[in-house]
């Protein structure tokens, strides 16, 4: 639909970079789902993330002169989302449920090395490996679905295949991604699998 479907990433990058407000628009379009479910799962509080993601993108906005490609911004937002919402956790001084959920696995001499904030950003990373390794058409129909935000009809238009097609995509990436992390055995990342599913 206009900007998004033509526009490469080199002239994205260089619109954000010059102020072009569509272009960002652009941007926020593809990555603000993603950013949120990343956060939440970071804070356990959808709507601390939302505000904490905003936060992030109005400082992209800030500083969007110093990204040359597309590819540094997306390493902006992840970045500065994550160290955003590590230092909601530290502001609220009090133990979360989530470190008291990883509490056996301290003890007096581990305990101040083990984060289990950071260990659960792991789980995601490599949630999002397996969203990498799913066979190309795949993968691009789940990102534009469960990270985009798209519909299945917007989907079919952009990429000129059948309603049809997007909705068997979808359920083969879903396959995909349940077996490889089952096979692997990531219970826990399997769970936040589910709650992605669930939250788009």
């Amino acid at each position: 639909m206009g900007i998004d479907e033509h526009i490469t990433e080199d002239e994205l990058s260089e619109r954000i970079a010059n102020g072009d407000q569509l272009a960002f628009r652009v941007i926020f379009r593809r990555h603000y789902k993603a950013l949120c479910f990343f956060g939440t799962s970071i804070t356990q509080d959808a709507q601390e993330a939302e505000d904490l993601v905003q936060e992030t993108f109005s400082k992209l906005w800030d500083k969007r002169a110093d990204f040359p490609t597309t590819a540094n911004i997306k390493a902006f937002l992840y970045i500065s989302t994550k160290n955003a919402c590590l230092n909601f956790l530290r502001q609220k001084q009090r133990q979360t449920e989530k470190e008291k959920d990883f509490s056996y696995l301290q003890d007096d001499e581990t305990s101040a090395a083990f984060d289990p904030v950071l260990a659960e950003t792991e789980i995601i990373r490599e949630l999002y490996n397996e969203i990498e390794q799913l066979p190309a058409q795949c993968r691009r129909v789940f990102k534009m679905s469960y990270l985009e935000g798209r519909k299945n009809e917007e989907i079919a238009a952009a990429l000129g295949i059948s309603y049809n097609t997007v909705r068997t995509q979808k359920l083969r990436a879903l396959k995909l991604i349940r077996a490889s992390l089952m096979t692997k055995n990531l219970l826990p990342a399997l769970m936040l699998y589910m709650a992605f599913i669930k939250m788009h």
